[in-house]
């Protein structure tokens, strides 16, 4: 692979604190109120030099999005890629996903604005084609990964696509409280409230009375 020039670096590394800015300036403001002026500010560079590098507000807030997604993308896909039963690659995507968010507190914001739009009905339908893409690929990939569990006889038979949502929503409504709450429990205690609920269901089994 060859070498990057100077300029290259430079480039890569000024688009990075600008995306880092948008995320910043959404947490605080919300999406359809972050300008690209504010970004600017935030960034530390002249609003003029954003449109070196993105289109207009909307493309860059994509883009924010679509570089922030790969990277939790990419943790999740290595420990779904991972050694392990179904119930040990599931707690790692949920360790991972919690592990991403307290990292990135910034790209909550964003993160929420895409999946629920705001905005005028021109930025709405703008966000969701950035954010549906994404979400029903992870919806597919997890799809796959029920499928071969149920063939191998790891979990009872159920609608795949219904079980993938279910975890999927089930989880985020977890990540969003942790986020909210002034003090979060240990991460530990709502993987195995998510994990265990999942495996082992609610109900309390009432053992059988022996008989003589």
């Amino acid at each position: 692979m060859a070498a990057k020039s100077k300029e290259e670096v430079v480039q890569e590394f000024r688009m990075q604190s600008i995306q880092e800015a948008t995320m910043k300036v959404i947490a605080r403001k919300g999406m359809a109120a972050a300008t690209m002026q504010e970004i600017a500010e935030e960034a530390g560079v002249a609003k003029g030099t954003l449109y070196l590098y993105f289109r207009d507000r909307d493309e860059l807030v994509e883009k924010t999005f679509e570089n922030a997604m790969t990277q939790l993308h990419e943790r999740i896909d290595t420990a779904l890629g991972g050694e392990g039963t179904i119930e040990e690659k599931l707690r790692q995507v949920i360790a991972a996903k919690f592990k991403f968010f307290e990292d990135h507190r910034e790209f909550f914001r964003l993160y929420m604005s895409l999946r629920i739009p705001e905005g005028n009905p021109a930025q709405q339908r703008r966000q969701k084609r950035t954010c549906q893409p994404q979400y029903r690929a992870r919806v597919d990939q997890l799809v796959g990964v029920f499928e071969d569990a149920m063939k191998r006889g790891e979990i009872r038979e159920m609608d795949p696509r219904r079980l993938a949502l279910l975890f999927i929503e089930g989880t985020n409504a977890i990540v969003i409280e942790r986020i909210m709450e002034e003090s979060a429990p240990p991460a530990a205690d709502d993987i195995e409230l998510i994990a265990g609920t999942l495996f082992d269901g609610i109900g309390i089994r009432k053992s059988k009375r022996s008989t003589h």
